[in-house]
């Protein structure tokens, strides 16, 4: 398929969903209430105050800092776990629990520890993905090819032992998609943190738009979400292609 075609069905795709709304608003004749029109959706970009798009920047630096924050230290965990038979024997069931436990499911021992603050934010995100982060790069780690086993043991070594030149390497060029799929979840739960108690956020003006019944304000909330999901993935998958370079 031509390039010419591709862009021709992305730009179909785009306007397809704008059309079906349109339609079903003025076909069946549906009320403000429960589907509020295009245009009331772009008003609320220039009729909130302070603007909506400040209430985005918000959300976006809590999406980064503790998607960043996870992302890392899931990642270091798994790789300390896979070199440390005593540490995976002591920290692995734990994990596997706490991995299990919805993380909206946390939210009211992020609130009695932490109160409003933002450090209990950040944490929520943290936590939401580090743990699964962390087992995803063991279950990796563990299905190593023969081949690299067969190489280490010629010269008398473990993969283990080599976490820097070889093990993470190794889970950076497999981690791609577990990544993406973990942005999806951070998303959500900056949604969930931003319902306890914030002045600030996307997640903050669903909230309010909630008790007022503002679809439209809660649309364009869920547009605002949804361009900031496509857009740190895209901006991820650039960067993991300049980290694996070798791949390239």
């Amino acid at each position: 398929m031509s390039k010419a075609t591709n862009r021709t069905f992305t730009v179909v795709g785009i306007i397809l969903v704008p059309a079906i709304w349109v339609a079903l608003k003025y076909l069946f004749h549906v009320s403000d209430r429960y589907l509020p029109t295009p245009l009331s959706v772009i008003d609320t970009f220039t009729s909130i105050e302070p603007n909506i798009m400040i209430h985005f920047s918000y959300s976006l630096a809590r999406l980064i800092i503790g998607y960043v924050g996870g992302v890392i230290i899931g990642v270091y965990l798994g790789l300390r776990l896979f070199k440390s038979k005593r540490l995976m024997d002591l920290l692995y069931p734990t994990i596997q629990s706490l991995r299990s436990v919805p993380a909206a499911a946390t939210v009211p021992f992020f609130l009695l520890w932490f109160g409003f603050e933002e450090t209990g934010k950040f944490l929520l995100i943290f936590t939401g993905i580090a743990f699964n982060l962390s087992i995803t790069t063991i279950e990796i780690l563990n299905k190593i090819p023969d081949k690299y086993l067969i190489f280490f043991r010629s010269i008398n070594g473990k993969a283990e032992n080599h976490l820097k030149n070889f093990a993470l390497p190794f889970v950076l060029e497999k981690l791609l998609p577990t990544l993406r799929f973990s942005l999806t979840t951070a998303i959500g739960l900056v949604v969930v943190s931003e319902f306890l108690g914030s002045q600030a956020g996307l997640g903050y003006l669903i909230q309010t738009a909630r008790s007022t019944f503002s679809m439209n304000v809660i649309f364009a909330c869920m547009l605002l979400f949804g361009i900031m999901n496509f857009a740190v993935d895209k901006i991820l998958v650039l960067i993991w292609k300049k980290l694996i370079y070798w791949k390239s």
